[in-house]
């Protein structure tokens, strides 16, 4: 501008000059702008990538329309099913062909209700690749375009076997918490009366006061000691039942029981094996570790009815001491294996459904846990009692 006072004719040229200048200086502001917001959008996507990538839920997102196909699915899919996300991409409808098919009704149920979404997640089960069944928990949000037309659907998908596992063992818990109430109120106001009756039966029999046949009176005393069994079945459920907990090794208990169940073995067609390991002493209630056993044995021989072989065996697993009883039947149904230990469940005509729950009862007074592993090849029983916990 100094130069254009002296100069007229280079005065409009320096105004141009200027206004470019601006022009380029807030080119440069609005380019700087720009790529600070493309790399702060950048680093959030990633931020965010990197959380759905990581994250322990699957979280996907399904195209309906115009191809059904999967446009994203979590790497968190291959620990959860068994499928890397590939399998997914290839094959749209890989997620429902893994649904159990007990559970496909009430999934099919809630995919035709997609047009009033529930606020309340949708629970079903699912097989893995390893055909392993996992209950997994399902939150969807449906995707609509400008017609109201539903286009896609946005999900989570959540592994939530170990909370039903645990729900189940809170249900198994307090059905037997009620039979124990029952069987404490019940138990002794029925043994009164059948202990006097049994005792005159046996002051009949032996002073021969009436004509009744020997026969007779012995079935009716067996029928009594048959109907005193079930009350003390019923009061090993009892809740408040205290064990009498002394230091001993598991190993003793089973040795000394041992030719009762060779006996019992015998009365069948099946042979028992026993193969204890080295394992310390723990707490135990002697009587109820017995009966525990013998309940666990009598299931493994009533499993195999044309006989087979059935194996004790005790071990260590890290802080645990485990007692394994293994028999070769034909495995248990799903629908039992389920509602396994639920009072008065049984699949015997004689049975009264008290042996497991009594079982079940018996571990959580010791502070074990009694896990099942059934196939078509046999059933193992572990029981697993707990060094750290007593």
């Amino acid at each position: 501008m100094p130069y254009s006072v002296s100069i007229p004719w280079l005065s409009p040229w320096c105004y141009l000059a200027g206004i470019i200048l601006r022009l380029v200086i807030v080119l440069g502001i609005l380019l700087v702008y720009l790529e600070k917001t493309r790399s702060d959008l950048a680093q959030k996507e990633t931020q965010y990538r990197l959380l759905a990538e990581n994250a322990a839920d699957v979280i996907y997102r399904y195209r309906l329309s115009p191809v059904a196909n999967f446009e994203y699915i979590s790497p968190a899919a291959l620990p959860v099913t068994g499928y890397i996300p590939e399998e997914y991409y290839t094959d749209a409808s890989l997620l429902t062909k893994l649904i159990y098919l007990d559970d496909q009704p009430l999934f099919d149920k809630f995919v035709e209700n997609d047009s009033a979404p529930s606020d309340l997640p949708h629970t079903f089960r699912l097989v893995r690749k390893d055909q392993n069944i996992i209950w997994v928990e399902q939150k969807v949000v449906p995707i609509y375009d400008k017609s109201g037309n539903l286009v896609a659907l946005e999900g989570i998908l959540r592994d939530v076997t170990a909370r039903k596992n645990m729900e189940q063992v809170v249900a198994r818990a307090e059905q037997m918490n009620m039979v124990g109430q029952m069987a404490a109120s019940v138990a002794h106001e029925i043994r009164n009366p059948l202990t006097s009756v049994r005792g005159y039966l046996q002051m009949m029999k032996i002073k021969g006061e009436s004509s009744i046949s020997q026969e007779r009176y012995d079935l009716m005393i067996s029928e009594l000691d048959r109907t005193n069994t079930v009350i003390t079945e019923y009061l090993l459920l009892a809740k408040d039942k205290v064990p009498n907990l002394r230091s001993c090794c598991l190993n003793s208990i089973i040795t000394a029981v041992f030719p009762l169940i060779q006996v019992t073995a015998g009365a069948t067609s099946a042979y028992i094996k026993l193969f204890p390991e080295e394992i310390p002493e723990t707490y135990l209630d002697k009587n109820e570790i017995r009966q525990l056993i013998f309940n666990l044995v009598n299931n493994g021989l009533q499993a195999m009815p044309k006989g087979g072989e059935l194996v004790i065996r005790t071990y260590m697993d890290k802080d645990t001491v485990v007692l394994s009883i293994s028999d070769q039947g034909s495995g248990i149904p799903p629908q039992i294996l389920k509602n396994l230990g639920t009072p008065f469940l049984t699949t015997k005509n004689t049975g009264t459904g008290l042996g497991l729950p009594m079982c079940y009862r018996i571990a959580q007074r010791h502070n074990a846990a009694i896990h099942v592993e059934t196939s078509d090849k046999g059933t193992t029983f572990l029981v697993k009692f707990s060094l750290t916990s007593l």
